[in-house]
């Protein structure tokens, strides 16, 4: 392989969130009365899928509205919301070395600017967001674009995800994929190349 590109997801893999997430979506469960089991497992998924899977009984105007109501929850609470350990240095060290790389994330476009920018991390002008594809994580959409859009064919490129949804997206876009053990169990990532206790462990690993 003579040319190596990086896709990262964003929540979980350079940015944790997980607070901030939670808070936006027991008060999203709270007003629309959705009971709080049936959210796990949804990490990883766009918003918007997964309200759809959790109401597919109410009506396509309700859920719109509260499609809206979590975006502005998420994208207007971004308190304690920091960089994962080592994502900075990666990122500097991928641009000192002129490797392409970019984000792939199930966040808006709105939601994933917030994120970046309340952790203090770059988001590339050719990164990939639920805006961009027809279909999210697990489908293989996000990653094969976002292979196409730093310039290079998927089996060219290493997914770093920490979610079942993104590495199985990854996996059926045809890149290698290692899973960094943030959010999930090793176990729950199984179908993963590589696995990572630290982001510093990349580079090392996709280069030996």
């Amino acid at each position: 392989m003579s040319h190596i590109g990086f896709l990262f997801d964003l929540d979980g893999t350079l940015v944790n969130s997980k607070p901030a997430v939670e808070r936006a979506w027991i008060k999203l469960a709270q007003e629309a009365q959705i009971p709080l089991e049936k959210m796990v497992g949804l990490h990883g998924i766009p918003a918007e899928q997964s309200l759809r899977m959790l109401l597919e009984d109410r009506s396509e105007d309700e859920i719109k509205s509260w499609v809206d109501r979590i975006e502005y929850l998420e994208s207007s609470d971004t308190d304690g919301v920091i960089a994962i350990p080592g994502a900075k240095n990666l990122l500097n060290e991928l641009n000192n070395r002129s490797i392409p790389w970019t984000i792939v994330t199930s966040c808006t476009i709105p939601l994933a600017i917030s994120r970046v920018k309340a952790a203090g991390i770059e988001m590339p002008d050719h990164s990939v967001t639920f805006n961009d594809v027809k279909l999210g994580k697990p489908h293989p959409e996000p990653f094969i674009l976002g292979a196409k859009r730093i310039g290079l064919e998927p089996n060219q490129c290493w997914v770093v995800e920490d979610a079942p949804a993104g590495v199985k997206s990854g996996k059926s876009a045809g890149c290698t994929v290692a899973a960094v053990l943030t959010s999930h169990l090793k176990e729950q990532l199984d179908e993963a190349d590589y696995f990572l206790n630290h982001l510093d462990e990349l580079l090392p690993l996709a280069f030996n």
